[in-house]
């Protein structure tokens, strides 16, 4: 008898429901979806349209993941790994979304000036007296200048009377006062700390900043006027129209909010229609009529070195610049030697190649390793060193161009790394604090994004104004010092230049014009003038056997100021210095970004 047929039980696969730690994971990775759209609207870099797309997308991709997940993944493996995913995005976001925040916070921080300003007044004695200490003083004379900065003055000898019994002597300038300390009339000076730091421009204190100690420095903050806010011209269209920018470089550390001397003077005139900047360097020491339309109370209009006009405002040395060459300049940039050695440091160095030729020891501007031939790594200080070193090479002031020029290669090269996005934080604490602009936020970001939509390859074209040397009278220390009068027809040159770019001319055309107008077209110096450039870039000094009178001495000792020169008797000068064959640059050169 056949057996009975069993009737099989249908087997029936109960499917898992998700884990609270898989919840938690699709919320979190949605959340944080969330805080990054956000984020991206807050900075405003993307046009709405493209950012609406984005969002939706990523979102429908995120929902389809979490269905897929809940329904097919049954093995413990596979929804450990889609959970490892979520978390993963969720991170993501997370960290984008606080990158992109520090980014904005940077826009406001740069953009946004302080509305104090930052004065100090030095109390200064010669190291020759031993004298290291406030206390020192006691019984002792202090001499001062009291229409240099009357309230500066007082808050600071209030601060030296409350640590020293002091008598006090005032003097009707700053150089009669100094004079007077090494006279031995006086035991220390106070003055304006601007106007310590370039004392040793004029004629018999070369070695002030040697010979002297800062014994005390008294702070104290100003409000910024409405004037020296110095607001921008700006343009309609910052991604359609011609502007310009001036790029002033302090010779100082630390903050920003305290005006000190304007060392690089350099010019960015861009043009988005045709894709081209054009960059015009001025002689830091260029003997021009300041002009105090942008801040009338801070400077009376007298004549001076370029440089000088940064003790007055970042404003000052605009509105001379715009009288100088007949020119409106749209924005400000302002920098120092902190921002390059924060920003180098903050992308964990940047490299730079040197040709056989080019190796330097040691640097003279702040004592630094300097660079051998082939590849070098540079950190912050060695790479300031390698911007502003002139005195190593024989092209002097030329070299020190294409140095700043590489470096700022590097760290284009660095920007757009993939080791970038591990030091992004750091970049942006770096970047908060290296310039400052009176240029809007909101027009720094539609500039980013058509840089972003459109990748435009930008053509760079550079031009640089050459002078003759001079001994003129200073308007701000009131003694004569070297300076540079730039030449009228290179002056000229410049002009036509930016307003070719504003004008949308090719680039080939206003490359055409620079090289055409460059020191070399434009009519080469003189033997005696050409050696003595090119001892001054060498730091040393070319005496014409003929000169019976004075002669330029070039020091290094204080490289914070390493263009100034003072004058002494030439029979003192050390003789037979022997620069042949001098050469003159090109003046131009032309380089390309993609």
């Amino acid at each position: 008898m056949a057996e009975p047929v069993r009737k099989q039980k249908k087997k029936t696969v109960r499917r898992r429901r998700p884990g609270l730690l898989s919840i938690v994971a699709v919320l979190a990775m949605f959340v944080c979806l969330g805080l990054f759209v956000l984020a991206l609207v807050q900075i405003d870099l993307l046009p709405s349209h493209i950012l609406l797309t984005g969002a939706v997308i990523l979102a429908v991709s995120l929902l389809i993941y979490v269905i897929l997940w809940f329904k097919f993944a049954r093995k413990t493996a596979a929804r450990v790994i889609c959970w490892l995913v979520a978390v993963a995005l969720a991170c993501g976001f997370f960290v984008g979304a606080d990158y992109l925040k520090k980014t904005d916070e940077v826009f406001d921080n740069v953009t946004n000036l302080t509305d104090r300003i930052a004065n100090t007044v030095s109390l200064v004695s010669l190291k020759k007296d031993n004298i290291d200490n406030v206390s020192d003083l006691n019984g002792k004379t202090v001499g001062t200048v009291p229409e240099a900065d009357p309230e500066g003055i007082a808050k600071g000898l209030q601060e030296v009377q409350s640590k020293a019994s002091v008598s006090v002597q005032d003097y009707p300038d700053v150089i009669s006062c100094v004079q007077a300390l090494y006279d031995g009339e006086v035991q220390a000076v106070l003055i304006p700390d601007n106007t310590r730091q370039i004392i040793h421009e004029t004629d018999g204190f070369f070695e002030f900043q040697t010979d002297s100690n800062v014994l005390q420095q008294t702070v104290w903050y100003t409000d910024r006027t409405k004037s020296a806010a110095n607001d921008p011209d700006s343009v309609a269209d910052i991604t359609r129209d011609p502007f310009t920018v001036l790029i002033s470089g302090n010779d100082s550390y630390g903050s920003l909010n305290e005006n000190s001397r304007s060392d690089v003077n350099m010019l960015l005139t861009i043009d988005p229609r045709t894709q081209v900047v054009l960059i015009t360097s001025i002689p830091r020491d260029s003997y021009l009529t300041m002009s105090c339309k942008k801040d009338e109370t801070a400077c009376s209009p007298v004549d001076d070195k370029l440089t000088h006009t940064g003790l007055y405002g970042v404003g000052t040395t605009e509105s001379t610049i715009e009288d100088y060459l007949g020119i409106e300049i749209n924005y400000t940039v302002r920098v120092n030697f902190s921002s390059l050695v924060n920003l180098v440091d903050a992308m964990g160095g940047i490299d730079v190649e040197i040709p056989e030729g080019l190796e330097v020891d040691t640097f003279y501007a702040n004592g630094t390793e300097g660079v051998k031939a082939g590849w070098n790594h540079l950190e912050g200080e060695r790479a300031l060193a390698f911007a502003r070193e002139r005195h190593a090479y024989q092209d002097g002031d030329n070299q020190r161009i294409r140095n700043q020029q590489q470096v700022m290669r590097a760290l284009i090269d660095k920007i757009i790394s993939p080791e970038l996005l591990f030091r992004y934080p750091a970049l942006m604490d770096a970047v908060s604090v290296a310039f400052e602009t009176n240029m809007p936020a909101d027009q720094i970001k539609s500039f980013l994004r058509y840089e972003l939509l459109r990748r435009p390859n930008w053509q760079i074209i550079s031009y640089a104004i050459a002078g003759e040397p001079d001994t003129q009278l200073s308007g701000t220390i009131g003694s004569y010092v070297a300076v540079t009068i730039p030449r009228p027809e290179m002056t000229e040159a410049a002009r036509t230049l930016i307003l070719m770019t504003e004008n949308g001319d090719s680039a080939d055309a206003i490359r055409s014009y620079a090289e055409a107008h460059s020191v070399d077209a434009a009519g080469s110096l003189s033997v005696d003038q050409q050696r003595a450039e090119r001892a001054a870039g060498m730091g040393e000094v070319y005496v014409p056997e003929e000169d019976a009178g004075y002669a330029p001495v070039y020091g290094t000792e204080d490289d914070t100021s390493e263009d100034d020169v003072l004058y002494e008797d030439a029979g003192t000068v050390p003789q037979g210095n022997d620069f042949s064959d001098p050469e003159d640059d090109a003046g131009s050169f032309e380089y390309t970004y993609e």
